[in-house]
């Protein structure tokens, strides 16, 4: 009985992994949206860089999600 727990909060995580990483990916596409209009405006750079910046930490969270459920 054990196990069948064990395994079904398994698959619920993994679960909730997959939607987290689909969030992300869709954070992902609205930032790059976001930092195109930003870039088209000629708005301070700061502002793009730091927009930027947050794309990245997007990115790498999705990859470290990606990374556990492949593993």
């Amino acid at each position: 009985m054990s196990k069948i727990v064990k395994l079904t909060s398994a698959i619920e995580r993994e679960e909730k992994l997959n939607e987290i990483y689909e969030n992300l990916e869709e954070l992902k596409k609205q930032f790059t949206a976001l930092i195109d209009e930003y870039e088209e405006e000629k708005s301070d750079s700061r502002k793009v860089d730091t927009l930027i910046e947050a794309l990245d930490a997007l990115e790498d969270a999705a990859e470290a999600i990606q990374d556990v459920l492949e593993g």
